[in-house]
């Protein structure tokens, strides 16, 4: 109602309503990320193959537990690094990699085979059922009305055939066909019905199926009558199964609300008008079992089946085809009153009524060989679906041939807000993909690559092979330097020498070797997870390993080398690289975690540095994205509150590390432009102390003071 308003002194109340008041602005809370997300590529049992964040249980969720059983086809180097990051409660960043033989993703096809023929006429019971003599046949109607021009349809299950172009297949495309079906000289016709396809490629795919039937008052969970009631369209319901093998049973896949089935009609667009929901097939079934992209930052949750493409046209031309047939022949137990609009209503699944009497001029072939059964406890699977060739030379190609989008400046991933991995450890890839890896750092300047100079296809390296190697990969890494505009050197890369046995890992060795050994780089991701990678962003004070005993190796035993004489030390440090040393008797250790930096009197040749560096670099970013846009303040009030909201973010986030000065600026050629503003962050940060000078001082026993030393 228009709230009146005040005309002449006549004697009123204007009403006015409720003005609310009492409503706050509410602070959008922003995505968790850690500061150490590594990036980490996967042959895994199922899931998508774009890069994914997730954590905790949601990895095995969306990836399949097998994924992660190192006795599986999708087991290696790069599966422990996984497992061993994810311990520790760090997210991590997937890219699962897709072999080039693997199919695409397993689907299926439902066809209506139709067979235009004379129907008998059987006597019905009281009920609607038909009439049986004493040997349990059906007696037939005689004289006039014995037949009737009517349907006899089978189910077909079918697949996509993807071998015409394999991105796309005849998806959605698969036109009307002979059938199999033949009575004299008449031949049935198949209509396509509906295509399914599973999320992902795999084998796994071949394990999803659907129950798709039509149930009715009579069942033990009866048909939903609004829908005959109100809706004029038959109530058809779906399910969704799973099974861990092709030998075993499936069980039923609850959808997002819990429920174990999902009522629907064919017809599209159509609304339950008593609950005012949406109850069509291709409105509702994926989204009933998927949840992806969601705002409040969970992980996606991927169904049994991705996809759906119903043949609306045919599914129309056969309902109404079918509806002409019976309309003639409807009877008190029929649904059907004659009413404009009430095909819909026929049930083209069983051929049976809500009330589960039979149609007069619809028949079912379930007795051909390839008549698919269509029932509550009838299962039709996908097919089509295979994992592809996977073994660690292939995985390495893959892994090689992904790194290029890095160097790709036109690339989404060249966003680190949509791609926010920081970090890339080598888990023991060959040299050429260790030299592909290199390109993650090119583009960006918040990402840090660890190289390890060991790879699980070759042999165990010796003390002379380890510093070799170095060499190269420090020439592949200063590729990439740091500023061009400021001359600073490749700073984000690190090479960590030496390999071992991961203490209690089922990992047996590379598929292409006989080689079980892993390099020490998972030793590192998995204490730097524990450190940097908490979903706060906070390092976690207690964790650190820079100095004992965090930089104690605790994982791993057998280390290949232990000892380098001093002169390789001097020279494995100038080409970047610092080797494991025998901390006790029975222990080893990190003496030093260094970059690739060359000047040892800078603060960029400590890995911690860096690593704060490279998040520093997000947060400035963020800054931009934060205040971009605005209009109401003045260059005072930007600079102020600029500075105000970077010093926020970087409150104790890095352990109490370093001190952090931001100083925003409007000068100079931003103050003519006037809408750019310059951000210079400025980090004050310690050294990295490796080097002992140790001098041993003797003195006469009375020359001790009281007050000099203590006893021992």
């Amino acid at each position: 109602m228009t709230t009146a308003s005040i005309v002449n002194g006549a004697p009123m109340t204007i009403f006015q309503g409720a003005q609310d008041l009492s409503t706050e602005v509410v602070t959008a809370v922003a995505e968790q990320i850690p500061q150490h997300l590594p990036l980490i590529c996967l042959y895994t049992q199922q899931g998508p193959v774009t890069t994914e964040l997730v954590s905790g249980s949601d990895l095995t969720t969306m990836y399949g537990s097998d994924s992660f059983d190192l006795r599986k086809a999708w087991g290696n180097h790069a599966t422990v690094l996984a497992s061993t990051v994810n311990a520790q409660g760090n997210a991590i960043q997937v890219q699962r990699m897709q072999p080039a033989d693997a199919a695409p993703a397993a689907t299926m096809r439902l066809y209506l085979d139709v067979l235009p023929a004379t129907i008998t006429q059987y006597e019905r019971n009281s009920d609607g059922s038909f009439t049986t003599d004493s040997a349990g046949n059906k007696v037939a109607v005689t004289g006039s009305g014995a037949t009737a021009a009517g349907y006899i349809c089978k189910w077909v299950l079918g697949t996509v055939d993807w071998t015409a172009n394999e991105d796309a297949g005849d998806w959605g495309e698969a036109t009307i066909a002979a059938g199999d079906q033949s009575v004299g000289s008449v031949t049935s016709q198949r209509y396509p019905i509906m295509d399914l396809q599973v999320p992902s490629f795999g084998t796994y795919g071949n394990n999803n199926g659907i129950r798709l039937y039509a149930p009715t008052t009579q069942s033990s969970v009866a048909a939903n009558t609004n829908f005959t009631e109100y809706d004029l369209v038959y109530p058809f319901r779906i399910s969704c199964v799973q099974r861990t093998a092709t030998n075993t049973t499936g069980s039923l896949v609850a959808a997002q609300s819990g429920a174990q089935y999902l009522d629907f009609t064919f017809k599209p667009k159509t609304i339950d008008l008593a609950m005012d929901d949406q109850i069509s097939i291709q409105d509702t079934f994926i989204a009933a079992y998927q949840s992806l992209n969601q705002a409040s930052g969970v992980a996606d949750v991927f169904g049994p089946f991705g996809q759906l493409f119903t043949y609306d046209d045919n599914i129309a031309t056969l309902v109404a085809m079918f509806y002409a047939a019976e309309l003639p022949l409807i009877n008190s137990f029929s649904d059907f009153t004659g009413a404009t609009g009430e095909e819909w209503l026929f049930n083209f699944v069983s051929g049976v009524s809500s009330t589960n009497v039979p149609y007069s001029s619809w028949q079912l072939n379930t007795t051909d060989s390839d008549a698919a059964y269509l029932s509550s406890s009838t299962t039709l699977w996908a097919s089509g679906g295979t994992d592809g060739t996977m073994n660690d030379t292939l995985f390495a190609e893959l892994v090689t041939n992904f790194m290029a989008v890095y160097a790709d400046l036109t690339n989404p991933v060249q966003d680190m807000v949509t791609s926010p991995e920081s970090i890339f450890w080598d888990s023991g890839f060959p040299l050429a993909t260790k030299k592909a890896i290199c390109q993650f750092i090119s583009q960006r300047k918040d990402t840090f690559v660890a190289l390890s100079t060991f790879s699980t296809l070759s042999p165990v390296l010796t003390q002379a092979e380890e510093s070799s190697m170095a060499v190269a990969l420090k020439a592949y890494l200063q590729q990439y330097p740091e500023s061009d505009y400021f001359g600073t050197a490749c700073v984000r890369g690190m090479i960590v020498p030496g390999s071992g046995t991961l203490t209690g890992s089922l990992y047996a060795g590379s598929t292409d070797s006989n080689n079980s050994s892993l390099p020490l780089t998972i030793e590192l991701a998995s204490k730097a997870a524990a450190y940097m990678g908490a979903s706060n962003g906070k390092w976690k004070s207690g964790y650190s390993f820079d100095s004992a005993p965090g930089s104690e190796i605790t994982l791993f035993s057998n280390i290949n080398v232990t000892f380098w004489p001093a002169t390789v030390r001097n020279t494995d440090w100038a080409n970047g690289m610092v080797g494991v040393e025998a901390f006790q008797r029975r222990s080893v250790y990190f003496p030093a975690l260094k970059t690739v930096y060359d000047n040892d009197t800078s603060v960029l040749n400590s890995f911690f540095n860096a690593m704060a560096l490279c998040y520093l670099e997000k947060i400035g970013d963020a800054a931009r994205r934060y205040f971009s846009g605005t209009a109401s303040m003045t260059d005072a009030q930007l600079i102020k509150n600029v500075n105000a909201w970077v010093t926020a973010q970087v409150s104790g986030i890095f352990d109490n590390r370093f001190t952090i000065v931001p100083n925003t600026t409007v000068a100079g050629a931003d103050a003519q432009r006037g809408y750019s503003w310059t951000l210079t962050i400025a980090v004050y940060m310690p050294n990295m102390k490796t080097v002992e000078t140790l001098a041993i001082q003797t003195y006469r026993s009375d020359d001790l003071t009281s007050t000099s030393t203590t006893s021992s």
